[in-house]
């Protein structure tokens, strides 16, 4: 899949995220938008408060279920949730592969050049 912008030049795939952004961020600020308590969308989910805290708080992943309840429920399609997950799983990689790397050179550079003799 060709990930270069023609415009501006820029590889996408190179672009290392801040942070990842849990779809449970996205569905808090839209229950915010929308005045829905959470109280009252666990309700209409049919799923426990904290069950719903989870998810929001990111420590539970949105599962292609799920993110049906939501399309039936917000009228969002189900794709926008999954490909929602599926971006924070990749940038989780992205970054923590980019930490390693920057580890990784930090420690390369540190170390003590070695001089080899002429043989």
């Amino acid at each position: 899949m060709e990930t270069k912008n023609n415009y501006t030049g820029i590889d996408y795939d190179d672009i290392i995220p801040h942070r990842a952004i849990h779809p449970g961020e996205i569905l808090w600020e839209e229950l915010k938008a929308r005045g829905i308590s959470r109280e009252a969308f666990a309700k209409q989910l049919g799923i426990p408060r904290s069950h719903l805290n989870e998810l929001l708080r990111g420590k539970r992943d949105f599962t292609p279920a799920f993110a049906l309840k939501l399309e039936d429920t917000l009228h969002i399609h189900a794709d926008t949730w999954t490909n929602l997950q599926a971006s924070y799983e990749r940038d989780l990689i992205r970054i923590k592969a980019h930490r390693a790397h920057t580890r990784h050179k930090a420690a390369v550079a540190t170390e003590p050049a070695v001089e080899y003799a002429a043989v």
